[in-house]
């Protein structure tokens, strides 16, 4: 299981992206590539229902960071911000089945004892804890979060006090996950890898400065962000993921590209650049995972799946810094802050940016934070064991999915029965993969985050999201299948479709804990009218 942190719907070449991404995209030609298959809209929430199967809400991540509705605290069930409740961790499950059962790179579940990758059933384990850092050694948090100004890393359940000199998040992680896997080589056991890569979450950083010119060259003399987004959908176009046509929408905080100076282009040409060459830097990690694999006779019967955990992130970097002295903090121990020269080094401190953001977002509206399509569509890439290796083209399939899905998934390819099915909130998926049907159990799904709220039914979609994150304050509802950049809110002329909705999200919320948070209260908080989830920290 390879989890991408914060990658767009369509980065990744197999998706019209244009980062080089060969070694993914091979794996969705060997197996099958999904193109309506969803995570939550941050971080830990997705991880949560990876790891545990259920709903996150089930099990305390229902808010993270101490983000949470107005008028719900952390000490609410649900919303602890870290693991509690009943569950039982995926690797207890791939253990049980006897498999070895590895997790290297972001865990952002909680840092307490029981909340942990051992505690979860992993035998070894190499963890970042918290939600981001710094890429290079020296583990600068985003802020200084419980006193510290550096991150824990933690391995087999010890802390590393000191990174090597070397050390480079995606590079250390390969890494660390090779490590494991060769050391249960001498075992006749299968393994369960857990690679969660905390690229290509901000801060933008990488140590290629080969890749960070490849990619300057491609930007900087082309960077209109509206050129660019209307490239990404006629790639997809051209793979049969989206009509050509798409309606489309901004973001309301997105400037108009003849607002901008030339300094904020280039500004932008950059973070686009450093983005992009993160992706390929971890695509070619990926593929020193495949080439063992293969070298090692074990690539055929693998399934590898490969994921993001969220839409595209469009926040600047004060969302870390809301807090008093946190500014002042990050401007300390970011040193290269606001030097466009300098993104991607030590130091430095670049985000990717709404207009970024929603051009890797492509057709679908808005960004990471936020219940639309954009931040919650996800490429998501699956070579099943023993798949056909002969195609010339992915296999493509629109089947609803998200990311419960797959807890269930590798219990049964490991031939696991989960001690809590009636808990899970998610199908496996083997039967679609074997071809033995079109759906993955249901094609019905509710959410929660911060307030705002969603449920998919077929091609159905109610939203209720205040303004400033893209929505209208109220329920919107929007159809899908003719309108999936979600520009034209159909509610006035659906209301029994509406109200069928909401009457679903209502008993979705009762079933798993969810507190339903008036409208009002939501469009009035300070988190829905905060400027930095959705904009960009220009360089001075």
């Amino acid at each position: 299981m390879i989890l991408v942190d914060d990658l767009g719907y369509s980065d990744l070449g197999a998706y019209g992206g244009d980062a080089a991404t060969p070694t993914i995209d091979r794996l969705a030609v060997d197996g099958v590539q999904f193109s309506n298959f969803h995570a939550y809209p941050v971080c830990a929430p997705t991880r949560a229902a990876l790891m545990t199967g259920q709903d996150p809400h089930r099990v305390g991540l229902g808010s993270m960071e101490g983000l949470t509705p107005p008028g719900v605290s952390t000490t609410t069930p649900g919303y602890r911000g870290s693991l509690e409740g009943t569950y039982t961790g995926l690797a207890d499950v791939m253990s049980d089945a006897g498999y070895m059962t590895y997790q290297v790179g972001k865990w952002h579940l909680g840092a307490e004892p029981d909340q942990s990758p051992r505690a979860l059933g992993f035998d070894q384990n190499f963890s970042l804890h918290a939600g981001g850092a710094s890429h290079y050694p020296d583990a600068t948090g985003l802020n200084s979060s419980g006193g510290r100004d550096t991150v824990r890393y933690e391995r087999n359940g010890e802390q590393v006090e000191v990174l090597a000199e070397d050390f480079y998040s995606t590079h250390t992680y390969t890494d660390e996950m090779l490590r494991m896997i060769n050391e249960g080589a001498e075992s006749d056991q299968p393994f369960f890898g857990y690679l969660a890569y905390t690229a290509v979450h901000d801060p933008l950083h990488v140590p290629d400065q080969r890749l960070i010119d490849k990619y300057l060259d491609l930007y900087l003399d082309k960077n209109n962000y509206n050129e660019l987004r209307s490239a990404r959908i006629d790639g997809m176009a051209d793979r049969g993921l989206i009509a050509r046509d798409v309606a489309v929408r901004w973001p309301q905080q997105t400037p108009e590209w003849n607002t901008l100076t030339a300094e904020q282009r280039r500004d932008l040409a950059y973070r686009m650049a450093i983005y992009s060459a993160m992706i390929e830097d971890v695509d070619n990690q990926i593929a020193r995972v495949v080439d063992h694999l293969e070298k090692t006779g074990q690539y055929d019967n693998t399934m590898i799946v490969v994921a993001s955990d969220n839409g595209a992130a469009s926040a600047s970097r004060q969302i870390y810094a809301m807090t008093p002295g946190a500014a002042q903090w990050q401007d300390e121990h970011y040193p290269l802050v606001g030097k466009v020269e300098e993104y991607g080094r030590p130091g430095s401190f670049a985000s990717l940016g709404l207009p970024n953001a929603q051009v890797s977002s492509g057709p679908y509206f808005h960004s990471k934070m936020t219940v639309f399509e954009g931040g919650t569509r996800v490429p998501v890439i699956i070579k099943p064991p023993g798949a056909d290796n002969d195609n010339d083209a992915p296999h493509v399939i629109d089947t609803f999915g998200h990311i419960a899905d797959l807890y269930p998934t590798f219990a049964e390819y490991a031939g696991a029965e989960p001690p809590n099915r009636e808990a899970l909130s998610g199908n496996s998926m083997k039967p679609l993969l074997g071809g033995a049907s079109d759906l993955i159990g249901s094609d019905e799904h509710g959410m929660e985050l911060f307030g705002s709220r969603a449920y998919w039914e077929g091609d159905w979609k109610l939203v209720y999201s205040p303004a400033a994150a893209g929505g209208t304050g109220a329920y919107s509802l929007y159809n899908l299948a003719t309108d999936p950049g979600e520009t034209v809110d159909v509610v006035a002329t659906n209301p029994a479709v509406a109200q069928r909705l909401s009457d679903k999200w209502d008993r979705y919320a009762a079933d798993n804990g969810v507190v339903p948070v008036t409208f009002t209260a939501v469009n009035t908080s300070p988190l829905a009218n905060a400027a930095a989830p959705y904009s960009v920290d220009w360089a001075e």
